[in-house]
């Protein structure tokens, strides 16, 4: 694949942090007919084992610990790792970024995840009364797509405002000290405020592309037939093992909870705002992926304009289960 100038820079300053960790993890990583997966927070060994859907995996799978979808993918790329789930917003920028990809199973009902939240006492009442106000979102996440959209939707602009990128953590301290007129984020950072205060102005209710997750694979994994059937086989159980969490959310809420360490009562309400399940990756869902890139790209968050198309892989539809 030739890059135009600007992707090249994007793409040489997006593999830049993780390349020299990556390198040395394929150093010692063993050969393995093992199929090795990346794991946000442990929470996809746990929803499986909650399931019953870990029974007969020991031994063929390999897990790596991650703590965001932006890393995850840099492993996936750099052929570290087969596999992994991620958010809707990271796989644009991987591809962006040139990386070696392919989304092979969707999840798709957690845009109520994202919300527009408001610091308890303002004045304001909607997304056109923020101008000239500060507001923080972190950048090429979720929320930040919705603010993006909230702002297009009411005819406003990023320019009309003060945007500030900030972490959810550093985002977070500053919403609670007052230093923001709104903050754009998700779950469960969205819970923790409104516990506290906060007002929720609007949430991804009208945007459903916000609540897609993503199942990854190298383009290497796929090239191989083994780790092709592996991962075929690993998608049908996470998806029989998501259709169990939504199915028994106060099960799955233990599990959560205890693999998260975030309070019970503050993954019930993340949970209840959710009503994720595996879809086909059809003509619909790309659609709404590329909702998401096209804004992306008019806003240059990414340097260019894509075809999120080209990284969709629909072979595993068959294996998905066929829902109630």
């Amino acid at each position: 694949m030739t890059l135009k100038p600007g992707a090249a820079k994007y793409a040489v300053r997006q593999r830049l942090a993780g390349l020299v960790y990556w390198a040395a993890l394929l150093i010692v990583q063993p050969v393995s007919a093992a199929l090795h997966v990346g794991d946000q927070s442990g929470l996809t060994q746990a929803m499986l084992h909650a399931a019953g859907e870990d029974a007969g995996l020991s031994g063929t799978l390999v897990w790596h610990p991650f703590t965001a979808g932006t890393t995850l993918l840099e492993a996936l790329s750099a052929g570290a790792i087969d596999l992994g789930v991620v958010g809707n917003a990271p796989p644009v920028f991987a591809q962006a970024g040139g990386f070696d990809i392919r989304i092979i199973g969707v999840a798709s009902g957690a845009q109520n995840n994202n919300a527009l939240l408001l610091p308890e006492g303002t004045t304001v009442q909607r997304v056109a009364d923020l101008k000239g106000k500060r507001v923080a979102v972190a950048k090429g996440t979720s929320g930040h797509y919705l603010f993006l959209a909230a702002l297009h939707q009411a005819g406003l602009t990023t320019r009309d405002l003060n945007m500030i990128y900030a972490s959810p953590v550093d985002a977070q301290n500053a919403f609670a000290s007052g230093r923001l007129d709104a903050w754009a984020v998700w779950y469960p950072f969205v819970g923790q405020a409104t516990s506290r205060g906060a007002r929720v102005l609007l949430d991804g209710s009208e945007w459903p592309e916000t609540g897609q997750n993503f199942t990854v694979a190298s383009l290497k994994a796929l090239a191989d037939p083994e780790r092709t059937a592996q991962a075929g086989d690993l998608l049908a159980r996470l998806a029989r093992a998501q259709a169990w969490a939504t199915a028994h959310p106060d099960a799955w809420a233990e599990v959560f909870a205890q693999t998260t360490r975030l309070p019970i009562a503050l993954v019930r309400d993340m949970l209840a705002h959710q009503t994720l399940q595996y879809v086909p990756i059809d003509p619909a869902v790309i659609a709404l992926q590329q909702r998401l890139a096209d804004l992306f790209a008019a806003e240059r968050v990414i340097p260019r304009a894509l075809d999120v198309g080209q990284i969709f892989d629909p072979r595993f539809n068959s294996l998905l289960p066929t829902p109630h």
